[in-house]
């Protein structure tokens, strides 16, 4: 199970106010292709008011997947 960082947890707070379907992300450019197109590594999707979806990607390659509810040890 993944840990959430300061700049992540802000996402998800801020993700509390939007309504459902909304999807949040924090994008990095890529080191090696100065014209290519990463993926955001990490991206943040909510389902409904109780739950939302988190991912954390590469640049290149989809990463992990988890479903968390809001207020569980998201402090």
């Amino acid at each position: 199970m993944n840990t959430f960082t300061d700049a992540e947890l802000k996402l998800i707070r801020k993700l509390t106010t939007q309504p459902a379907q909304t999807v949040l992300q924090i994008k990095k450019t890529c080191p090696k292709h100065s014209v290519c197109m990463p993926l955001p590594v990490f991206r943040i999707y909510k389902i409904d008011e109780n739950s939302f979806e988190a991912q954390w990607n590469g640049l290149h390659e989809a990463g992990p997947k988890q479903i968390f509810q809001f207020g569980q040890g998201l402090n």
